[in-house]
């Protein structure tokens, strides 16, 4: 005798079959893009969500995608520019066009409301290269988030200073559009350089004051 489990078994249909493998196959949700920006290099003096910029300015180009899920950073050229430093003097031509001999990066993606979380570090190349591909989880409400890189801090999980970031200026509307374009003329003009910045394999001498 058949059990009742094998008696619906033989009476389900092809058009029921059908609608079971639909749900199976259902494609996933994308996760919501919550930020998408490109990447500014710092200016000194200028703290964001509580972190410090570098005592010399950066350059940097590249791009940044936040999702809840997942972190997307490539940048390039993030190197020191000629200008002046945080002290009013100088940038030193040792330091102009290296990355002052910081070898990784982190980065730390920060919200209005005070929450953040810090990347593991990441290779920095001479020329300035550096990429994170990383998953995340963010929970509950994401006000106003923006991504800082730079260099990892003293203790785990943290960051020293930002170099580069994404475009919290306009977010906050501190900066005029000619402001964000000059930052970006700045990275563009770098990087089509072939004798500027990244050009120089010196500054591994430098201390960390030079940053």
């Amino acid at each position: 005798m058949r059990t009742s489990r094998y008696w619906v078994a033989a009476a389900a249909t092809p058009a029921m079959i059908a609608l079971v493998g639909s749900v199976t196959l259902a494609a996933p949700v994308k996760s919501q893009v919550l930020l998408h920006s490109r990447l500014y290099g710092n200016v000194p003096k200028v703290t964001v969500r509580g972190v410090k910029s570098g005592v010399a300015p950066w350059v940097a180009a590249g791009n940044a995608t936040l999702t809840r899920t997942h972190l997307n950073v490539s940048g390039t050229w993030l190197l020191i520019p000629p200008g002046v430093m945080a002290s009013g003097a100088a940038v030193p031509k040792t330091l102009i066009g290296t990355t002052a001999g910081v070898k990784s990066v982190v980065a730390m993606v920060t919200d209005a409301e005070g929450a953040h979380i810090v990347t593991k570090p990441t290779a920095l190349s001479k020329s300035g290269s550096f990429s994170f591909n990383v998953p995340i989880h963010l929970t509950g409400q994401v006000s106003d988030p923006v991504i800082l890189i730079g260099p990892p801090g003293k203790s785990p999980h943290s960051i020293f200073a930002w170099f580069a970031a994404t475009d919290f200026m306009k977010q906050y509307g501190t900066a005029t559009p000619q402001m964000v374009r000059a930052w970006a003329a700045t990275a563009k003009k770098t990087s089509k350089s072939s004798g500027g910045y990244g050009s120089k394999s010196g500054g591994s001498s430098s201390s960390g004051s030079g940053w």
